[in-house]
């Protein structure tokens, strides 16, 4: 019985290291379609970019409440300027081609800087294909 709580006190203080290793960063999404979309990273402020991403995807979601990734992109190093939707930066590997983004869905991009800290930004585009940032997942669905 002891072994148990000592594997169960082990297991505990585990997730609680693991989870106080994990972080939040800003990710801001840019663009119009038909133009240059554009996603920019930050740490703890809004006046140094953020150059250790190492994936980013953006998906759409699906008609019946999932995601599809419409492109996916990993393993970058030194990020020196925003990452534009399609185009693979420098020192990326394109995993996943990009796909038409539409208007009147809702897209989430996601990235991770490989020490446990992870952004995302939730938008999507109006009839006239300016961006937009729905306050829900639920709003703009799929069709």
């Amino acid at each position: 019985m002891l072994m148990r709580v000592v594997a169960v006190m082990l297991l505990l203080s585990a997730g609680i290291a693991a989870e106080a290793m994990s972080y939040s960063f800003v990710c801001k999404a840019s663009g119009r379609l038909g133009g240059p979309i554009r996603f920019q990273f930050y740490g703890d402020s809004t006046t140094r970019p953020k150059t250790d991403i190492q994936s980013f995807t953006v998906s759409m979601r699906t008609a019946d409440d999932r995601w599809k990734a419409m492109w996916s992109i990993l393993s970058g190093r030194g990020l020196t300027q925003p990452i534009e939707y399609g185009v693979t930066p420098p020192g990326f590997t394109t995993i996943i081609q990009p796909h038409k983004l539409i208007p009147g869905r809702v897209y989430a991009g996601f990235a991770t800087d490989g020490h446990g800290g992870s952004s995302g930004v939730t938008f999507g585009f109006d009839k006239n294909g300016r961006m937009t940032f729905p306050d829900s997942f639920d709003e703009g669905g799929g069709e």
